[in-house]
């Protein structure tokens, strides 16, 4: 089959190599406005993750989705796809496929505590850890903590996650409103902003790090001083770039797999 790759990061180039090794013919433009020519003879179209950020154009460039001259017969990958997107044609979402999800989760734990430990400049035995969400970004954290020897503390929204990470053997709180987290270190794993996050405080000097994209950007001490949020979404990108675009490659290597075997019906 024939795969385009349009827009994206090193994750990109890597997914592109380990599906050109696998037989197919591929071609990417990461940059600029592929000629019409680039479009015609694909039979998918794998878009950046996420595939957008305002739900008109493909992230990573300024090309909006509904001028891009794609033949009917073309199918679509991407993450987070927009329905708007998805319809009238085949499509695949990376956020469909459990074992992406799994594997991105820990890369993204793993790029976070990572960059914590550079930060602190200490391992992290003894050190008071909070993961804010025990979705699957906040348990892969949560148990990456406790393994480095960290005192690892969950903070959930929901009694089912409390219960939940209770029974991994956290302490684990339920988030009420102005929360004063007394940790040294603070991760915030929730994917989107809810209303009951945004008057969370911290000590001063905590170091804070959004690893889901919905972390309030600061978070008030109780002097009135702000600690600053570390925004880390998209980490596996740049912490591990090889993993992750092996993990998007074999991902699209699935949608493919279920392409050639419509295809063949």
């Amino acid at each position: 089959m024939t795969i385009g790759f349009l827009g994206g990061d090193r994750r990109t180039e890597i997914a592109a190599d380990l599906i050109k090794n696998a037989g197919h013919t591929v071609c990417v433009c990461r940059e600029g406005v592929p000629r019409e020519d680039f479009f015609a003879s694909l039979d998918l179209l794998v878009l950046p993750y996420p595939a957008t950020r305002d739900g008109v154009h493909i992230a990573t460039t300024s090309l909006p989705f509904s001028r891009l001259p794609l033949s009917s017969h073309t199918a679509l990958f991407g993450g987070r796809l927009p329905d708007a997107w998805r319809r009238d044609r085949p499509s695949f979402d990376a956020e469909e496929n459990e074992k992406y999800l799994l594997e991105n989760a820990h890369l993204t734990a793993v790029a976070g505590v990572a960059a914590a430990l550079r930060a602190t400049e200490r391992a992290f035995v003894g050190v008071r850890a909070a993961v804010i969400g025990y979705g699957r970004i906040g348990k892969e954290t949560a148990r990456l903590l406790r393994a480095l020897g960290a005192d690892t503390a969950v903070y959930v929204r929901r009694e089912a996650a409390r219960e939940e990470a209770k029974a991994d053997g956290f302490a684990a709180h339920r988030l009420t409103h102005a929360c004063l987290l007394s940790e040294d270190v603070v991760f915030g794993t929730v994917p989107a902003p809810a209303d009951n996050l945004s008057a969370l405080r911290a000590k001063e000097d905590t170091l804070i790090y959004d690893l889901g994209g919905g972390f309030p950007p600061a978070l008030e001490a109780p002097s009135g001083e702000s600690s600053l949020t570390i925004p880390l979404k998209g980490a596996p990108g740049v912490f591990a770039p090889k993993a992750a675009g092996d993990a998007y490659g074999r991902c699209v290597l699935t949608a493919l797999s279920r392409l050639e075997r419509n295809a063949s019906l």
